[in-house]
């Protein structure tokens, strides 16, 4: 199994997870983690406790929203059992919160001086409709500075690999003219690669937060080390599988 770490969140349990080190098979091989997908509940669960076991917590401990690209934050409380979003923030100790991506930026984060931690599925719609903007106000709300917080960027699609179309460009900059730069033009003037992981860091910055961290590992580029959607529906695969990182709180 293996996974990556973030320079900027020494102070924090957590991990960016590859595809390697499960037992799941075919288009899953191996360390799936996503229920969404068409592989075994029984593989799944495995593999999760195989992650979990690095952090010596139980499957009760983990927390992953049921994702669906929206811009939705929810606060962890206890009570709840499920969470219908696409970023979770916990202040309550003892806590793993988990983000499921296969091309989408998995974003891990942390306080400098509370004991905070978040998650967030960014993808381009997510981050269209403003969920990084939504995450920093729900700090807001919680009486937490957002200059103190620690932002991680896991693997996701790299600029060379995302190709959209004009009348995705011209969309994205409809509601956000800012990130023009952030689309290269290709030799058919009508396609363009897409930087989603530069887009996101300037977001970012423009919201006066400076403590960010990036892999740069391009998930499309190296499928046998990470899932990728797209790199899946280029092949003609069936399915694909879903990267766990976490963070605990």
């Amino acid at each position: 199994m293996q996974y990556l770490k973030s320079k900027n969140l020494k102070s924090y349990k957590h991990g960016f997870f590859t595809r390697l080190g499960g037992v799941s098979k075919s288009y899953y091989n191996s360390l799936n983690c996503g229920f969404s997908s068409n592989d075994s509940s029984s593989n799944i669960e495995i593999n999760r406790m195989r992650i979990l076991n690095y952090f010596n917590l139980n499957l009760k401990a983990l927390i992953v929203p049921e994702q669906y690209h929206s811009n939705k934050i929810k606060i962890f409380k206890t009570s709840n059992k499920s969470y219908k979003c696409d970023g979770i923030i916990s202040t309550e100790p003892g806590i793993a919160l988990g983000v499921l991506t296969a091309d989408c930026c998995p974003i891990l984060i942390g306080h400098k001086k509370k004991k905070l931690a978040g998650v967030i599925h960014a993808g381009w719609r997510g981050v269209y409709n403003g969920i990084l903007e939504n995450f920093i106000s729900k700090v807001a709300e919680l009486n937490f500075k957002k200059n103190d917080l620690i932002f991680s960027l896991g693997p996701c699609i790299g600029k060379n690999s995302y190709e959209v179309n004009k009348i995705f460009r011209n969309s994205f900059l409809e509601k956000k003219p800012d990130t023009e730069c952030f689309f290269e033009a290709k030799e058919d003037k009508n396609y363009f690669n897409f930087n989603l992981r530069g887009c996101i860091v300037n977001i970012l910055k423009k919201k006066n937060i400076s403590d960010i961290w990036c892999s740069k590992s391009d998930t499309y580029r190296y499928p046998e080390k990470y899932f990728s959607y797209r790199y899946s529906v280029h092949k003609g695969y069936k399915d694909y599988g879903r990267m766990l990182s976490l963070i605990l709180s």
